[in-house]
């Protein structure tokens, strides 16, 4: 009777054997399984970015209307010239060097500086009619406006209404209709206005002649870099 209990117990505490082969393979399994899913999660990562809302024309001035947050996965190169979503401020009042789809990520070598209104100064918005001004006018140019009083009169007279103002915008008209929004303003519309920064004692003049002149626009050349007189460098 001793025996046989001794027995018993001695069969209750037997453990059972473990297959030590399956166990590496189940920690393997495991192991593929989570960098699996690490990989499947860093794909998915996205962050926010600046897009164009819609087509903005080379020469434009960025306006908050323009621009949209899109989620994105960049790497490379294409990441650090990207537009991170909280730097979507610092693209407003930049002008557009080049022409920017609506969709299309905006990176940082498609903002560029331009004119300011200072202290003192006003923006004056011009239309032009067309074929009226040079189709390729963007911002930063310099230009003469003249006024012409009475056009197509005996006693019509044209004067100098500004010598020099800065082009502080150009807004362009399209001329093609375009499916999904595809078309290039740049190549495909006319300047239908022009905005000027004009001296302020000049606003009244500036405001008359719009209301009862017809006014011209005259491309001028840059102003050119000033320097030393010629032969300051042989001087002692």
């Amino acid at each position: 009777m001793a025996a046989g209990s001794a027995e018993g117990r001695g069969r209750a505490v037997a453990l059972p054997r473990v297959d030590v082969r399956l166990l590496a393979g189940l920690a393997l399994v495991a192991v593929s399984v989570a960098g699996v899913l690490s990989l499947w999660s860093a794909a998915r990562t996205t962050a926010p970015v600046v897009v164009a809302a819609r087509d903005i024309g080379s020469g434009a001035v960025i306006e908050e209307d323009d621009l949209a947050l899109a989620e994105a996965r960049l790497e490379g190169p294409l990441a650090e010239l990207a537009l991170p979503g909280a730097e979507l401020g610092t693209a407003l009042g930049r002008t557009a060097t080049g022409s920017i789809h609506a969709g299309e990520l905006v990176v940082r070598p498609d903002l560029g500086s331009g004119p300011a209104i200072g202290p003192g100064e006003l923006a004056a918005t011009i239309p032009v009619p067309d074929d009226g001004v040079y189709r390729r006018l963007r911002r930063g140019d310099v230009v003469a406006v003249m006024a012409t009083s009475e056009p197509g009169r005996p006693e019509s007279r044209t004067v100098a209404l500004l010598e020099r103002a800065v082009v502080y915008a150009v807004a362009l008209e399209s001329t093609r209709v375009s499916l999904g929004g595809s078309g290039d303003a740049s190549e495909d519309g006319r300047p239908a206005n022009v905005t000027l920064v004009i001296p302020r004692e000049r606003a009244e003049a500036v405001a008359h002649a719009l209301v009862n002149s017809e006014l011209t626009l005259l491309l001028r050349p840059p102003e050119p870099v000033s320097g030393p007189p010629a032969g300051d460098g042989d001087r002692p």
